[in-house]
């Protein structure tokens, strides 16, 4: 499994709620445990899931943005993680 730390900002002065993706419904279509952070500046999540999905989701919302003409900065931090707590 990853786990990716995925922040996105809008390069101009454009609203951060105008971004696509990072939504709940975004991220349920793409089958990945989340926890959405909106903040005012940009929008922050932690998203985990399988390599496969995590990969094409990122890739999705980096494309979600550009095709729609926004300048964005997309920050991730990927881990590999297994999933299980270590005592």
């Amino acid at each position: 499994m990853l786990k990716a730390q995925v922040s996105l900002y809008p390069v101009h002065q454009m609203e951060v709620n105008n971004l696509r993706g990072l939504s709940a419904q975004f991220l349920d279509e793409h089958a990945l445990d989340y926890d959405l952070q909106p903040r005012h500046t940009s929008i922050d999540t932690v998203i985990s899931g399988e390599e496969d999905e995590v990969w094409t989701a990122l890739r999705h919302l980096l494309q979600a943005n550009l095709q729609v003409g926004h300048d964005v900065v997309m920050v991730t931090t990927i881990t590999h993680w297994d999933g299980a707590e270590k005592a």
